[in-house]
């Protein structure tokens, strides 16, 4: 009995060895090395990642009080901002500029005002007093003039050289009387234009501060009417937030897209741009929409290159159509664009892994029966997996997935004796 037991002990240990071994055996994945030319389809692709636009937006830019440049604001920082996706209402609360730098300038430009108003005041008073002591002068020697008009009508019963003197003195009190008047003129002109100055200032300075008052308001930005909120870039290709500085030349804060067009916008390497063209055929899927397919067509493609934050060359500006928008397809969502440059339907395939280059040709290596021979071939198009071949294979040809030894570079092959 006991031996019967270690004897069907060692016949379970037996087969779960064999089953394992078995197991592993099938369950190892099969080393291809050949692969059987057949036909299919094939299309040859530029990827690139994109974000979806509206082809139509509403920008929100700086306000035009903040932009004014006799104001002497040239940069300001972003305080606050809503959530960039939200959907707003006319009139709704986006974000907030920093207010601190047009309130100090219009404090200091209230100061300057302050000084130019007691200078205002001061040259209307001296202007008063000069101009009434100036008047009363005129009259002073108008009396004079009157006295000796008397005396001189009076002197023809005196001496002719009393006349003469007397008509002396008549004379040289008219020339008095012509000097005065025309010192007040010059003294009433010259007060007037240094009141006038005055005045000026005041007023130009007035207007600065009615400027910074209204750009003091503008600092709160609104929305110009319902849309959903997607915030620009700055010059580095950074979505402006709390703490971003907007200068007065890049004035765009914002944008309100309208999704009933929409853009997917990205931007291609230099080396594959050439493959690209205007109204070439794209496959767009959205990464928040997995379930859908899009198609569309590219209608722009910039022609210069831009430095871009996730290429190591320049980048070109491409921007495709969706051919329809969708409800749940929003502003700002990342997508993944296939451009089909060139699509082929029931043509020979070769697997890329069959194509070796040998003396700058591509060629692969048939096997017939127990030969293998090599075939110089050209490729018209490729992908990363296929190439459609243009001569010289055929329909069920067996190719190689290696290069064999006695083909390789630096190996002679050696006959069998």
């Amino acid at each position: 009995m006991h031996k019967n037991k270690k004897y069907i002990i060692g016949i379970a240990t037996v087969a779960v060895i064999g089953i394992a071994i078995f197991i592993l055996v099938l369950g190892k994945p099969k080393n291809e090395k050949n692969y059987k030319v057949k036909r299919g389809n094939l299309e040859v692709l530029v990827n690139c990642k994109g974000e979806v636009k509206g082809e139509k937006y509403t920008e929100i830019n700086l306000p035009e009080e903040v932009r004014d440049q006799n104001l002497r604001i040239y940069q300001l920082k972003i305080v606050d901002v809503i959530l960039e996706g939200k959907a707003v209402k006319k009139g709704d609360y986006i974000a907030k500029l920093d207010d601190s730098q047009i309130a100090t300038l219009m404090r200091n430009v209230m100061l300057e005002k302050e000084k130019f108003d007691a200078d205002l005041r001061n040259a209307v008073l001296d202007s008063a007093v000069n101009l009434s002591r100036k008047r009363e002068n005129i009259n002073n020697a108008m009396l004079d003039l009157e006295y000796l008009k008397i005396d001189l009508e009076q002197s023809k019963y005196e001496s002719e050289a009393y006349q003469r003197k007397t008509q002396m003195r008549f004379q040289k009190a008219e020339i008095e009387v012509d000097k005065i008047r025309r010192d007040y003129l010059l003294d009433r002109n010259r007060l007037k234009i240094q009141v006038g100055r005055n005045e000026e200032r005041v007023a130009e300075l007035n207007n600065r501060i009615a400027k910074y008052q209204l750009a003091l308001a503008a600092t709160t930005i609104r929305t110009p009417e319902d849309g959903i909120v997607m915030f620009a870039k700055d010059w580095s290709g950074k979505t402006y937030g709390k703490d971003s500085e907007i200068n007065i030349w890049r004035p765009l804060i914002a944008t309100l897209p309208d999704m009933s067009v929409a853009l997917s916008e990205t931007f291609i390497r230099e080396i594959d741009i050439a493959k690209v063209e205007i109204g070439d055929s794209v496959r767009i899927t959205i990464d928040a929409l997995p379930d859908k397919v899009f198609w569309g067509k590219v209608i722009h493609i910039a022609t210069i290159g831009e430095d871009h934050k996730d290429f190591d060359m320049k980048a070109f500006k491409v921007l495709i159509r969706f051919e329809r928008s969708d409800k749940d397809m929003k502003p700002g969502m990342s997508a993944n664009n296939d451009i089909v440059i060139a699509s082929y339907q029931d043509i020979l395939l070769l697997p890329m892994k069959a194509v070796f280059s040998k003396n700058g040709k591509q060629v692969v290596f048939l096997k017939k029966g127990g030969n293998i021979s090599e075939l110089e071939v050209k490729l018209v198009a490729e992908n990363e997996q296929f190439g459609v071949v243009e001569n010289g294979i055929k329909e069920g040809d067996v190719v190689l997935l290696y290069q064999p030894k006695e083909f390789q570079p630096g190996i002679e092959k050696i006959a069998n004796k």
